[in-house]
């Protein structure tokens, strides 16, 4: 049913959630699990300021995007599941979507961060967005 799932991380408890129904996916149909970490373009302005150099804040960003993948993938090799990695940096939402049609998904394994009323409508959903727009089915999973 499945050969390629993919789990976005961002290193949350929530996404580290999504992972682990991800990986019990991957090793029920023998897929690879695909995990990918996007660094959202709009946090290099935010954190960049005239006395730091942008390659340090896009280094601090990429190492915590690295661990958030690190977790994920030691959690599937217990679990011997095939594992491919990506790091990304972008709109988080089309990186998704591109990523999701790079690798042929399955489906899209993704956390929801439960927000609702002013919250959510300031701030928007990357998972909502994906659900929108994602040619492939979205198993979304609530901490």
């Amino acid at each position: 049913m499945y050969n390629a799932v993919l789990v976005p991380t961002d290193g949350s408890a929530r996404s580290v959630a999504a992972a682990r129904r991800a990986i019990d996916l991957a090793a029920t149909y023998d897929a690879t699990l695909y995990v990918l970490s996007v660094i959202d373009a709009s946090d290099l302005g935010l954190w960049t300021a005239a006395d730091i150099p942008v390659e340090r804040v896009e280094a601090s960003l990429r190492d915590a995007a690295e661990a958030a993948i690190d977790e994920v993938t030691s959690l599937a090799a217990a679990a011997d599941v095939r594992c491919e990695t990506a790091i990304r940096i972008g709109v988080p939402h089309r990186e998704i979507l591109d990523y999701t049609d790079e690798v042929g998904a399955d489906i899209v394994v993704m956390a929801t961060h439960g927000r609702t009323g002013l919250e959510h409508a300031i701030l928007g959903s990357t998972t909502e967005r994906i659900v929108r727009l994602s040619e492939v089915p979205v198993l979304t999973v609530h901490e």
